[in-house]
């Protein structure tokens, strides 16, 4: 009776771990398929120049941006930010451990160190989670140093469903089967696989161990276990859309 007890629950467990797997496959299958009706109206839409195009996608992909600075690049790597492409997000955070009265900053209580940019990262993303999940479709976090064309992000994630388990960035190789995103290069989050990270890896003391491994690769192995597929921001000539180093080292040396 016992053993007949004990098979049925391991067949029970693993028809649940099954359906999740399978669960996890369709929606990576999907991930490449355009929203047809979207797509067309993309293309059939009446825009006159690439700016008004700009206006219409500014409303119908939201982006929230989550920015790491300090307060030493506040005047200088921040402000540039907020003056230029941070002033393209639909809502722009600093995320800092002094406040500016020139800056949106959430303020994280820690020292400023290295070791820490995962702990601050981790604070924004809950941060975001709990105050404006609902109020956007997709969550960038970059660094102060990083620039990013918002209207060529934009345009990428369009034909994405921000309820699908994706997150986008430079698939950087790591000991995971997926790899992980570059933070230099900034990475984008759905607003589902930022509500996966939340509500069951950064609350989990074993999927998601808080610790002063670096920031980038800790977030991609957070979200590899709960589910969350790295999708592929190559362009059709197979060229990165994200990039982790300096536009100075994509120009060919003369001479």
């Amino acid at each position: 009776m016992i053993l007949v007890m004990i098979r049925n629950i391991v067949f029970l467990v693993l028809g649940i771990i099954i359906g999740v797997r399978l669960t996890d496959l369709v929606g990576y299958l999907k991930l490449n398929d355009l929203r047809a009706s979207e797509k067309a109206a993309l293309l059939t839409y009446p825009v006159a120049t690439e700016e008004h195009l700009a206006i219409w996608l500014r409303r119908e992909v939201r982006i929230l941006c989550l920015v790491l600075t300090m307060p030493s690049a506040h005047r200088t790597k921040a402000a540039r930010v907020n003056r230029t492409w941070g002033a393209r997000c639909n809502k722009l955070i600093f995320m800092s451990t002094k406040t500016d009265p020139h800056l949106n900053i959430l303020k994280i209580n820690i020292s400023e160190s290295r070791s820490n940019l995962y702990a601050k990262v981790r604070t924004g993303m809950s941060y975001v989670h709990k105050h404006h999940l609902n109020d956007y479709d997709w969550f960038v976090k970059a660094d102060d140093d990083t620039y990013i064309v918002m209207e060529n992000l934009r345009l990428f994630l369009y034909p994405y469903d921000p309820e699908s388990s994706v997150y986008f960035g430079c698939r950087f190789k790591s000991s995971y089967s997926q790899g992980y995103m570059s933070g230099g290069g900034g990475y984008v989050l759905s607003r589902d696989a930022l509500r996966r990270l939340n509500l069951f890896a950064l609350n989990s003391t074993t999927t998601c161990k808080l610790n002063g491994d670096s920031e980038d690769l800790q977030i991609g192995h957070c979200l590899q276990d709960v589910g969350v597929i790295a999708g592929d921001t190559r362009d059709f000539q197979g060229h990165h859309r994200f990039l982790p180093i300096s536009p100075w080292d994509l120009i060919p040396s003369i001479g």
